[in-house]
């Protein structure tokens, strides 16, 4: 009689969460013997415990400044919205007008601000994981997760840097965004404002807080340049719709006006980029607290 074949249960990529409080149950489990390659003794548990927590805080500290720009665009959006309310309807005769506003500076530089300390927190996260993860491999000393990429340029292998080749190329995209914005200059404050265009109809929209999709290139700031005034900001394209219909008596009525502003293939909305850095952080960290526990914390060859 042929046996019957045992079905295995569905897996899935362990979340963030499982994964960092599996890690920690290994930790609580793990023996501290002389010979042991990372806990020889009790403080060297507390030593890795706080290298993944200090990881942890950073991905906190990534979360408080999202959170800070979304608070920021609600406020924002309010107050066009009143602005916009406030604008008074057009005069009697007037057929095609547009009255906008356009803000460069004050506080859209907050949203840069946020930008610039949310891609440190997590690339600080980054360098906390990569020297406790490096502890798990005999001979290596790590003092940043650069020292793991670099491992695995050179085509070194092992379950660590499998983890590290895998996601090879959003860590280089995040590591040449931050150095940019950190190290080498500051992303020129995204456009803030509001439109209201009257052809018959009257439109009325908000600008989206836009940032570079990729590592941003230098843009002067000066007195002059600040002054430029351009009809659609940089990294916005303007869309506009409009229709009218003509009579036989010769009268035009206008029967859609449509204004909007959308980010250009150039760049993409703060948020989203924010979020998409952050869901990889937890990808990343999550296949790296699972290979950390799989390998005994280097006893398992």
């Amino acid at each position: 009689m042929l046996a019957t074949p045992q079905m295995k249960k569905p897996t899935h990529p362990l979340t963030y969460r499982e994964a960092l409080d599996g890690l920690l149950k290994a930790i609580d489990d793990a023996p501290t013997a002389p010979d042991h390659p990372i806990f020889k003794k009790w403080d060297d548990k507390e030593y890795f415990e706080t290298q993944l927590m200090f990881s942890f805080r950073k991905q906190q500290a990534a979360e408080h400044h999202i959170g800070n720009v979304k608070s920021m665009l609600g406020t924002a959006e309010a107050a066009a919205i009143a602005a916009m309310k406030n604008k008074g309807r057009p005069a009697k005769n007037a057929v095609a007008s547009t009255a906008s506003l356009v803000v460069n500076s004050g506080q859209s530089t907050a949203y840069v601000h946020e930008l610039s300390a949310f891609l440190a927190a997590v690339r600080s996260g980054l360098d906390f994981l990569g020297v406790a993860a490096a502890r798990t491999m005999p001979g290596i000393v790590a003092h940043s997760i650069h020292t793991l990429e670099k491992m695995v340029d050179k085509g070194q292998q092992g379950g660590i840097l499998e983890v590290v080749k895998t996601h090879q190329a959003w860590l280089a995209e995040l590591r040449d965004y931050r150095d940019e914005v950190v190290h080498r200059q500051v992303v020129q404050a995204p456009a803030e404002g509001w439109l209201v265009s009257t052809k018959g109809k009257t439109s009325k929209a908000i600008m989206p807080i836009v940032v570079p999709r990729r590592t941003p290139k230098r843009a002067f700031d000066t007195r002059q340049s600040r002054m430029m005034d351009n009809d659609v900001p940089l990294g916005l394209d303007r869309m506009e719709s409009h229709g009218e219909v003509t009579f036989p008596d010769g009268t035009v009525k206008t029967i859609q006006h449509k204004v909007t502003f959308r980010p250009s293939a150039s760049h993409i909305p703060i948020v989203e980029l924010m979020t998409h850095h952050l869901m990889e952080y937890r990808k990343f960290s999550a296949a790296m607290f699972a290979v950390i526990t799989k390998s005994g914390f280097g006893t398992v060859k």
